[in-house]
């Protein structure tokens, strides 16, 4: 029964990717597609060996073996690749981007390795028994971040199997050329135990497969299982450059052929049969559908980010915001205080919240000491790790999809570069390229900006690169702002964020009012108002329609001139740059200059009704940023402006950031390159005197 069980699966995926040749030699089909002819004999015989109803699968953009084998859906992979609605994911992903149950695929090479990391961990720190298994071609082992996952999967024990399915080609190049030493052996070094065979028998496969599952499962550690194969077709439809005399050998020892000799000739008939009977059927009805239209994308990718969509995931549905500890809102508290204070009020109130980062462990706290006490109080759910950026996004993605909420912490923004792979095009990806039916959950935290000498590889800005990015935000609180209600809601949100926390900002004191009303009002502190804008009238300077249809974040006003006064300049910053305009606030009242600041907490996307009716009060705005002013924050800002508010401009929209350089490490350099009080100031009278004239 297992024999005619696995040659019917093997046959059901050869012919499917043959067909899959066929519709795009007809002009059905676009882009690509990448197939595993030849390789049958791997996804049958490993995806045989899990349990359907809780382990977990990831596999990269050679997955339609893995696909067909996990649930049997031809007819949805047929519709997905024709780009119908039907499909498993309604034609957004693709032949590379498919899910289903708990199966993932993505065509970016190792990225994968690090979010099937986490998903590991997810499973284990639920006691859900899963064994979760990721798929990797010998190509990927070029990729650095299949190593740093290899070593957590280690260091962490966690129920994780690789599967490496050695093809021996990654596009067009042998292994030979690629791979010093030997791959088998790649994950000894890091204490993981591992087995390799040839992969031309199914059921020695399947053998091998049950036995490395069983040794996950039961000693709740990695395995590495290497199976030696041959894809038979190109890399994709018809990129293939090997010699006919390699692939006609290669052909004689076919795995399929090999299985389909020990079965009666009427038996495989009657499969074989059946197998081109699904599948025509299957292209029938595709054909016969419409694509999805492109009102009903649009409407579901809108969706994506509206907390209020419920959908079945293993997340909780209705997590809710933790509250503060603190008793009084407005006594005096650092910025830095703020966030660790909210740290631990998430941890307490959600058992699904982890974090993770470097040197984040007590009794030193993480380079800015705003995880400090954390480890202490929850050991189980604060985990250090090694320098790894991409890994600890990437898990921490992995956590996401499978049910918690992880917040990790980027030493220094400057290394968000290393993450950016899982950033763009995992974290942000997922719900969307899976059309909605899984989120992503995922806070990472990291310090932004200069002004404390550590010199061009420390203090930069470089939230800049990642605006725009769809499905993601990216959230800077203010001095104005309540830093740790700001993280709260961060880790509330529904889709990945990117917090950014500048550095002068640590040991400041928030500065959110004092004895203000109901939320929106603007309170006075000193001899100038500060007040959020939530949707509601602030203080009588703007106006703005409460949108119930989006996550909103705050917009921080503040302004040193009575009610009923019009501003002169309006400021538009965010984050660290509130450091500067608060005591600017306090010098031009004395110059009589009236000043209206608006600092918006979610920098990207941008939501720019706020900001057009803050300009539309003076006519007259600047754009204050600490990166530089080139393709930066600002220049959308003014486009946004120039555009909405143009019939009240009374001058272009003015830009200030930093010089367009690296940033020196000595003081007296570093000034001149940043954004200062006193630069400010000069932007602002000479915006005041061009309009004047």
């Amino acid at each position: 029964m297992k024999i005619e069980r696995f040659y019917a699966q093997m046959q059901l995926i050869r012919r499917t990717e043959q067909t899959f040749f066929d519709l795009y030699s007809r002009g059905l089909m676009a882009g690509t597609v990448h197939t595993s002819i030849g390789q049958e004999a791997c996804a049958v015989g490993v995806v045989n060996a899990l349990n359907r109803s809780r382990d977990v699968i990831f596999s990269s953009h050679r997955a339609h073996g893995h696909f067909l084998v996990w649930c049997d859906d031809v007819e949805g992979l047929v519709a997905e690749l024709l780009g119908r609605r039907t499909g498993v994911v309604g034609g957004v992903g693709g032949t590379q981007h498919l899910h289903v149950r708990n199966l993932y695929t993505n065509g970016v090479q190792g990225g994968i390795v690090p979010n099937a990391a986490g998903a590991a961990f997810a499973e284990q720190m639920r006691e859900s028994g899963a064994v979760v298994t990721v798929f990797l071609g010998d190509g990927t082992l070029g990729q650095g971040v299949v190593y740093e996952s290899m070593n957590l999967a280690s260091l962490w024990s966690l129920p994780l199997l690789f599967v490496l399915e050695d093809n021996q080609y990654a596009q067009s190049t042998h292994r030979s050329l690629e791979h010093a030493g030997t791959l088998a052996q790649r994950p000894q070094p890091f204490g993981i135990d591992c087995a390799e065979l040839e992969a031309d028998d199914v059921l020695a496969v399947h053998t091998a497969a049950r036995q490395a599952v069983d040794f996950v499962r039961s000693q709740q550690r990695p395995f590495f299982l290497t199976l030696h194969t041959y894809r038979l077709a190109p890399h994709s439809k018809g990129d293939d450059t090997r010699t006919a005399e390699e692939l006609q050998r290669h052909w004689a020892a076919d795995p399929l052929a090999r299985l389909a000799a020990t079965l009666p000739d009427h038996q495989r008939a009657e499969i074989d049969a059946a197998v081109e009977q699904r599948i025509q059927a299957a292209v029938d009805k595709a054909l016969a559908e419409e694509p999805q239209r492109a009102a009903e994308f649009h409407a579901r990718m809108g969706e994506i980010g509206d907390w209020r969509l419920e959908i079945e995931t293993t997340q909780s549905p209705n997590r809710p915001i933790a509250q503060s500890p603190i008793s009084n809102l407005y006594s005096p508290i650092s910025y830095l205080d703020s966030l660790r204070n909210a740290l631990h009020t998430i941890l307490d109130a959600d058992p699904q919240a982890v974090v993770l980062g470097e040197d984040i462990l007590d009794p030193y706290g993480g380079a800015f000491k705003v995880t400090k006490g954390l480890s202490t109080r929850f050991p189980d759910r604060v985990r250090t790790t090694p320098i790894c950026e991409a890994s600890i996004v990437g898990m921490s993605v992995g956590m996401a999809l499978r049910g918690l909420h992880p917040i990790a912490e980027i030493m220094f923004g400057d290394f968000v570069t290393l993450a950016a792979d899982q950033i763009v095009n995992h974290a942000a990806k997922y719900p969307a390229m899976y059309n909605g039916q899984v989120r992503v959950p995922l806070v990472i935290r990291t310090p932004m900006g200069g002004g404390r000498g550590y010199g061009p590889t420390h203090s930069q800005s470089l939230e800049r690169l990642f605006f725009g990015i769809p499905h993601l935000r990216i959230v800077a609180a203010s001095q104005l702002h309540d830093a740790g209600a700001l993280l709260r809601q961060a880790v509330a949100d529904p889709q990945p964020v990117i917090f950014v926390e500048n550095k002068l900002l640590y040991p400041m004191e928030l500065m959110r009012g004092e004895g203000r009303g109901a939320r929106g009002e603007i309170g006075r502190l000193g001899d100038w108002e500060i007040g959020d804008w939530e949707g509601v009238k602030a203080g009588g300077v703007v106006q703005m329609t409460e949108r119930a249809d989006r996550f909103a974040y705050p917009v921080a006003l503040a302004r040193n001139y009575g009610e009923g006064e019009t501003p002169d300049v309006t400021v538009i910053a965010y984050g660290g740059m509130s450091r500067l305009l608060v005591p600017l606030l306090e010098r031009l009242a004395g110059e009589e200059i009236r000043l209206l600041v608006c600092l918006p907490s979610c920098i990207s996307p941008l939501d720019a009704a706020p900001l057009v009716e803050a300009a539309r009060q003076s006519g007259r705005v600047l754009v204050v940023e600490e990166g530089p002013v080139a393709f930066g924050w600002g220049a959308e800002v003014a486009a946004q402006v120039s555009v909405q508010a143009a019939d009240r401009l009374l001058a272009p929209v003015a830009r200030l950031g930093a010089a367009p350089t690296v940033i020196p490490a000595a003081k007296t350099l570093e000034e001149t390159v940043l954004p200062s009080a006193s630069s400010i100031e000069a932007a602002i009278f000479e915006l005041i005197s061009k309009s004047s004239l």
